[in-house]
């Protein structure tokens, strides 16, 4: 006898001679099935929802009991929708798959894979509509980036695509302006191409795995020597050559350049008196191949002439209003004060000097006034004191007239200039004045004054009295001499050593990034003075030097 074994699946519906026919529910024998729909000579056919035990289901049509045509299909483990055609129950045809991110595809589909013209959406607006092969994108589309796929936000790409890589023809158009056109390949630039970069850099020609095959890795100023020697007002050019690692000259086109000026940087000692009065802030110093750091000096290709501040004193004139400059063609007021002061302490001192030897007492009173005088100018101030006067935070002996109620402003910096075929060209060139309390300066004052102070100490002359009447004249030319210095130190840079720099302020920055910097060195020298022939009687010729043996000796000589 046969063994009767009972069927697990059970149906609920209309039948007809014995088979599912019309309206009807039924549970398959494995349980993971459930069908419940149309029926037509006992398989599915019509609209019918199918429904899968782990949540999935499919609801449309069906024909002959496969999920054929239009339909809607939930997968319950990635949780798409798809609504659209149906083959055997594979997506074919035209449909609609939204994606659990948000990704939205709406196109062509063959065999579960997108195949043929769509729209692929994968962020607010990040879209690609093209061609597609096997679910990839492949032949002729366009992608627009929304900043989390591959580019920045508002990028654009028109052109072939490979296996879902940018290859072969393609325009991109970058949200800041960039634009590239030519060749591709595995999503980077390769061939034959041209880019306009956002910050004005052009070049055209060959590229491959993303840059190009000429590029530019270093500048080079060109010079003749390794520094350049310049005297006080001279104006200079600096020419800049872009180079590859090979040093060969690149044409780069565009790249924006700027060219400053740089003097040595002396760090404040902790405990001198221009570490207490200088803020902690500074700038940070730039670091240079010649073995040490400078910090920004002012460079400028624009000086006033004598003419312009001419025109403008005839201007301010013509305004009723005259404003001082510091300038000064003429010497100042306190030092006309001081020579007065000299001319008139020499006609006492010779006054004094005869009446000493008619009567014979007052040259020993003469001398013990002038010493007591040149004791209190000459008393030796400490370190810090003489620092301190150094720094010009108070008005010197040689400086009693007040300060200029308008000073003159500091020249303009010079302009950036771009790239033309690998070179960048400045000229004119100079050096500007040293705007107030400059840090570098003050700092060589400081450590010059301390020197100063040491040398006094230890370099006192034991013979005052004879040094100190002879010395009047020799420390007023000092003096005038000092004066002079100081004036061309007001209109010019000071003597030394300066660093010009030239950097790549590209901006934004052109692929690798900003090139590395270059230097160039120059010294700054004091103009050389023309000599004159100076004759015996000539108002040229330089002044004896006071001898009061002499003098007395003379006055004895001819019985005065």
């Amino acid at each position: 006898m046969a063994a009767y074994t009972a069927s697990r699946a059970s149906y609920v519906g209309e039948t007809t001679k014995l088979l599912r026919d019309g309206f009807g529910v039924y549970v398959y024998e494995n349980q993971f099935f459930r069908y419940e729909g149309q029926w037509q000579r006992g398989k599915k056919h019509g609209h019918g929802r199918l429904v899968m035990k782990d949540g999935t289901f499919y609801e449309g049509l069906f024909e002959n009991g496969e999920i054929q045509g239009h339909g809607y299909k939930y997968f319950a483990t990635s949780g798409c929708k798809y609504t659209g055609q149906f083959q055997r129950g594979e997506l074919h045809g035209y449909g609609i798959m939204q994606y659990k991110d948000g990704t939205m595809f709406e196109g062509e589909w063959a065999h579960n894979r997108k195949q043929g013209f769509g729209v692929l959406k994968t962020g607010e607006n990040s879209t690609y509509e093209g061609d597609f092969v096997g679910s990839m994108r492949h032949g002729d589309g366009t992608m627009i980036y929304d900043g989390v796929y591959k580019a920045s936000n508002g990028d654009r790409y028109d052109g072939n695509w490979v296996m879902d890589k940018r290859q072969g023809q393609g325009h991109l158009i970058c949200r800041d302006g960039t634009e590239y056109e030519g060749q591709w390949l595995n999503d980077m630039f390769h061939g034959e191409g041209k880019m306009t970069h956002a910050s004005g850099i052009i070049y055209e020609g060959q590229w491959v795995n993303g840059y190009p095959v000429e590029m530019t890795t270093k500048m080079a100023i060109v010079m003749d020597t390794e520094s350049l020697e310049l005297t006080q007002g001279q104006t200079f050019s600096v020419k800049v050559e872009c180079h590859n690692d090979l040093g060969e000259v690149i044409q780069d086109q565009g790249r924006e350049l700027l060219v400053s000026a740089g003097f040595k940087y002396y760090p404040t000692k902790e405990g001198s008196a221009l570490f207490d009065m200088i803020e902690q802030v500074e700038e940070k110093p730039i670091e240079t191949p010649f073995g040490y750091s400078i910090v920004p000096y002012p460079l400028t290709d624009h000086m006033n002439t004598d003419g312009e501040k001419e025109a403008e004193g005839e201007k301010k004139e013509e305004g009723g209003e005259v404003k001082a400059t510091p300038e000064l063609e003429a010497p100042p007021k306190g030092d006309q004060g001081e020579e007065e002061q000299e001319q008139d302490e020499e006609g006492g001192e010779e006054k004094g000097e005869k009446e000493a030897a008619k009567e014979g007492g007052g040259e020993e009173k003469g001398e013990k006034e002038a010493a007591k005088e040149e004791g209190e100018k000459s008393r030796v101030m400490s370190p810090t004191q003489e620092a301190a006067q150094d720094l010009v935070t108070e008005p010197t002996t040689e400086d009693c007239a007040p300060l200029p109620t308008e000073t003159t402003p500091l020249p303009p910096p010079v302009a950036n200039q771009r790239t033309v075929d690998g070179t960048c060209e400045w000229s004119c060139l100079q050096l500007a004045p040293p705007p107030p309390m400059y840090r570098p300066f003050l700092a060589m004052e400081e450590e010059a004054g301390q020197k100063k102070s040491k040398s006094k100490k230890l370099g006192q002359s034991k013979d005052k009295s004879l040094d100190k009447l002879d010395g009047k004249h020799s420390r007023k030319d000092g003096r005038d001499k000092t004066s002079s210095e100081n004036i061309m130190d007001e209109k010019f840079a000071r003597p030394g050593d300066y660093v010009i720099m030239v950097q790549d302020v590209t901006n934004p920055v052109f692929l690798r990034g900003p090139l590395p910097p270059a230097f160039m060195l120059i010294t700054l020298q004091k103009p050389k003075l023309k000599k004159k022939d100076s004759k015996p009687n000539s108002p040229e010729k330089e002044r004896e030097r006071w001898d009061t043996k002499k003098h007395i000796a003379n006055m004895q000589r001819y019985g005065h």
